[in-house]
Order: structure tokens, then sequence, then C-alpha cells
């Protein structure tokens, strides 16, 4: 049986721990049936290869899904912060300074 990728609103509603979990399953399912499409995933989600690369020398399988589910969330946490950092930046040079009367 597949499991599905977890959706993008799943990041938003579920914990922490419990979109660890979903994905974790998600993981393993992918290291055990598909590791090309894992591969993949990881590389779309722009998971730092080495870490990629650690995760799958750890001997239990899952050790190795938890950790990369954690990469995962850790690093789509970082582009969040990364395209709030932007936004926050990019309004403050387009505001117009105001005129003192």
């Amino acid at each position: 049986m597949s499991l599905p990728e977890p959706l993008p609103r799943d990041y938003e509603l579920l914990s922490r721990s419990e979109l660890r979990e979903n994905l974790s399953a998600f993981i393993k399912n992918l290291l055990l049936a598909n590791p090309d499409k894992l591969a993949n995933l990881m590389y779309r989600h722009d998971v730092k290869q080495h870490l990629f690369q650690t995760a799958l020398l750890m001997e239990d399988i899952d050790e190795q899904a938890m950790f990369m589910a954690d990469l995962v969330i850790d690093r789509e946490l970082q582009k969040v912060a990364s395209r709030a950092a932007y936004k926050k930046e990019k309004e403050a040079k387009t505001k117009k300074p105001r005129l003192h009367e």
C-alpha cells in the first residue's frame, strides 16, 4: 500500500509531532518501495545532500525515516522564514517616507 505524500496544508494544520509521524511513515514506505522517488523528493524539498546521505547510513529504517522527516520539516520552516524576511524587507523598501509638516 502506497502512502500519500503529506499535503502543503498538512504543514500548517498538524502539530510538528503529527506531521513528523505522517511524513516519516511516507518516507519509510519510499525507502522500502521507491528509493529513487525519495531521492527526488528530498531534492525537491531542497534537503542538503550530505544530510540525506547521513540519514541513509543509519542502521535502523525507522531512524532513517524520522531523521529525513525532520530534515524536510526543518527545511520547509527555513524557507517560510526566509520568504517572510524577504517580504518584510521588500515592504520596508517600498514604503515611501512621510514628509513632516
